[in-house]
């Protein structure tokens, strides 16, 4: 049965005629066997299940970060720190030196020193245009002295605490102390005259990112202001989303990705290959990007799951959530049901500590883990939502000449349902199901969904195939799963008519 590239990442083009691809909680792996039976497999994307509940009513977890194999998330105005178990303790909300503001956007936290050493441990907070400093040592709020105003963004390097404000300057703490700022370490950008809006340390250079351009500078050791610019570190790019930048490991070591543009146009992603702003958004991602009221309030993070390195865009405004994995260049969705709708993924920020990946919900006080093991998402106690994955695949069209199918094939890893197994509306046990459906004008309207059994648990030899399947011009399949269970494809095939098949051997002769 012919192959037609049905395990690829999404893509749909601004035209369906073109391709109208979707890949909705699977992605793409590449296999790394000259001897694979197949060169791209789907994979299920990681469940959620719920690891800590912070406080009751909380609008959503705007931070996270770990230091010294302690983890730390913003929710409210309340500072909190989480134990390997899951235990909750709350620093407090306003009062006394905490002067953590809710303003909905992501609160960024940085930390320096050490536990007891020479400096003590200080976490950095910036949270609506104020900083808050949390002694590590002490586990209490300090006061600051000589605090800049309006900070947009804070980082940590060689030392240095950086606080970046909306008066167009960024600002440097004294040695390991956040609590101490001189005013007299103030820089203003002098390369480039935009209005700058975010910063981030990596591989010991601190880049600093105005709407149209970004420059770099290094640690040159002089007195007063210990920053200059790295020669020839200047990019031609801004930023567009102040909260999309992220330090993102690859095969080719770690770099930054960023959404961002310049006074020619925006709605690019770009990945930063020494001082060259490398495009990894597809025409597709921008055409979708294009399409939206604003892409402005994204917010970027990066994970590393099974060797895959992922970099996580969320759009709020879009309620959509994007993926590129970093290594291969594809992309695909992440969702998750809220209100029985299909909505953004919960997740909004993300940390890896005690072994695993804890996100923070867009939606509430929540923390949860998130595993390929979890095969819903348990967002509490008795609280399970399907995960509903779905895999539009390429169109499959011969200028427009009738096509006639006899069956078409998923070639899922069959016989992985659970033991006990499924049960029906009888309560008598069921195979886990595939919706196999398809489009005759390229993916804009789809027929009926055809229920495929997909095996109980052992029933490894069984195939997920639709039959009699009919006659198209152009036909485009549509896989949908929800099922609890470690979904897998290998691959698709189709089978044509003897009609079919004569007019491909017609076709390949022709062209050989």
């Amino acid at each position: 049965m012919p192959r037609f590239g049905f395990c690829g990442p999404s893509y749909a083009s601004q035209s369906p005629l073109v391709a109208n691809e979707q890949l909705i909680n699977w992605y793409v792996e590449q296999a790394e066997s000259p001897n694979s039976r197949t060169p791209y497999a789907l994979y299920q994307t990681p469940g959620i299940s719920l690891f800590a509940k912070l406080l009751p009513g909380l609008p959503s977890v705007r931070g996270s970060y770990v230091t010294g194999g302690r983890c730390f998330a913003v929710a409210g105005t309340h500072l909190f720190e989480l134990s390997a178990t899951g235990v909750v303790t709350d620093y407090g909300a306003a009062g006394g030196n905490n002067n953590v503001v809710d303003d909905g956007l992501p609160a960024i936290m940085v930390a320096g020193g050490t536990s007891g050493g020479l400096y003590p441990g200080q976490l950095l907070i910036a949270s609506g245009g104020t900083l808050t400093v949390f002694r590590l040592d002490t586990n209490a709020f300090a006061a600051i002295a000589g605090a800049p105003a309006n900070v947009l963004m804070v980082e940590f390097i060689d030392g240095f605490f950086i606080a970046l404000t909306s008066g167009n300057t960024w600002q440097v703490s004294a040695v390991e102390d956040a609590t101490t700022w001189t005013g007299l370490a103030v820089s203003q950008v002098s390369v480039f005259s935009d209005q700058l809006l975010s910063v981030i340390a990596t591989n010991r250079l601190l880049w600093v990112f105005g709407a149209k351009r970004a420059v770099a500078y290094y640690n040159s050791g002089a007195p007063l202001f210990p920053f200059d610019v790295v020669n020839g570190g200047f990019i031609e790019v801004g930023i567009l989303a102040q909260f999309s930048v992220a330090r993102v490991a690859t095969a080719r070591g770690t770099t930054i990705m960023w959404l961002g543009g310049d006074e020619r146009g925006a709605n690019m992603v770009f990945a930063a290959n020494g001082f060259t702003p490398n495009r990894v958004s597809d025409h597709a991602l921008e055409y979708w990007m294009s399409k939206q009221a604003t892409t402005a309030d994204a917010v970027g993070y990066s994970m590393q799951d099974q060797g895959h390195n992922f970099y996580v865009l969320w759009f709020p405004s879009a309620n959509t959530t994007w993926v590129l994995d970093a290594d291969l260049g594809f992309w695909h969705q992440r969702s998750s049901l809220v209100g029985g709708k299909a909505a953004a993924h919960l997740g909004r920020c993300h940390v890896y500590v005690f072994g695993q990946h804890l996100v923070g919900d867009r939606t509430s006080g929540n923390l949860y883990s998130l595993s390929i093991a979890n095969l819903a998402d348990s967002i509490g106690p008795g609280a399970s939502i399907p995960i509903v994955r779905t895999r539009v695949g390429p169109t499959v069209s011969e200028e427009s000449s009738w096509m006639f199918f006899n069956e078409f094939q998923v070639d899922f890893q069959t016989g992985l349902g659970p033991q006990p197994p499924l049960l029906d509306a009888n309560q008598k046990p069921r195979d886990p199901y595939a919706m196999f459906s398809y489009s005759r004008d390229f993916g804009q309207t789809w027929g009926p969904e055809r229920m495929i059994p997909c095996g109980q648990a052992g029933n490894y030899r069984l195939r997920a195939v639709d039959r009699r399947i009919g006659k198209f011009r152009s036909w485009t399949p549509k896989v949908t799963v929800s099922d609890p269970l470690p979904w897998r494809i290998a691959d698709a095939y189709y089978n044509p008519t003897e009609q079919h098949q004569q007019r491909l051997v017609k076709s390949y002769a022709k062209i050989g």
